[in-house]
């Protein structure tokens, strides 16, 4: 993956809409001598276990992901004196819940991810039948993991839209499997120069998170909305004789 492209899933994305070929990426990043020498069958360290749930109640939760490497805290330590590298979370949202950029912004300022993108619907105001899905790519500094014995405790915060009117009261939205990858160069190399190696780490299916969003009965419709147009009337009517007689 060529160093000019920031995001892992912008290539995806090319390559799905034809924008961009496997090859164009194959002979960037073999073109350059610069490149030369980067061992594409290296020993990096492997996913022995990840598992991922959502935590926290009503419409503001996280979900929490946890991820152990299989080598011990001295091998990956000896990887990293040598690579630069980095996991890629890309987590596709369920249509209904929606990650706030400007609150992950907070997070890349706090060092406490590399970086961070939220990619497809990003108007926040919408509610679910109105908006379209999103993806989030995390970057997180795998050199975090040495001094917690080669675990990565990863939290995204997430928020749900408002559902559809449903008699139950509540809308189920399930979360689909996320993508892992490792993504690594070497230090000795000039960033705008050379490219990023991507490793797909093969995680396994995680436990299924599902997430039960309060919802409005259709049958209070009438009745809520009588009320909503009265308060704000009699509201409306105070303000205007406040700015007269005051």
């Amino acid at each position: 993956m060529p160093c000019s492209r920031r995001y892992v899933f912008d290539v995806y994305h090319d390559i799905l809409t034809g924008q961009l070929q496997r090859r164009d990426l194959i002979e960037t990043s073999h073109s350059d001598d610069l490149c030369k020498g980067l061992d594409y069958d290296l020993d990096v360290p492997k996913l022995s276990e990840f598992h991922r749930q959502l935590v926290g109640e009503g419409s503001h939760r996280r979900l929490v992901y946890q991820v152990k490497f299989s080598k011990c805290a001295d091998a990956v330590a000896n990887f990293l004196d040598n690579y630069l590298a980095n996991l890629v979370v890309i987590e596709n949202l369920p249509n209904g819940v929606f990650a706030d950029p400007f609150e992950l912004q907070h997070f890349v300022e706090r060092k406490v991810f590399l970086d961070v993108h939220v990619f497809g619907d990003t108007n926040l105001e919408l509610p679910s039948a109105l908006s379209n899905r999103s993806a989030v790519e995390i970057h997180v500094d795998l050199r975090s993991s040495v001094s917690v014995d080669c675990n990565l405790v990863v939290e995204l915060p997430l928020h749900a839209r408002y559902p559809p009117l449903d008699a139950n009261g509540y809308a189920t939205v399930e979360f689909g499997n996320p993508d892992l990858l490792l993504r690594y160069r070497k230090k000795d190399t000039i960033a705008d120069s050379c490219s990023w190696l991507l490793k797909d780490l093969d995680a396994a299916p995680v436990e299924k998170a599902e997430w039960r969003i309060p919802c409005g009965d259709k049958a209070h419709l009438e009745f809520v909305s009588s009320v909503t147009f009265l308060s704000a009337l009699v509201c409306s009517i105070f303000i205007v004789i406040a700015a007269l007689f005051y």
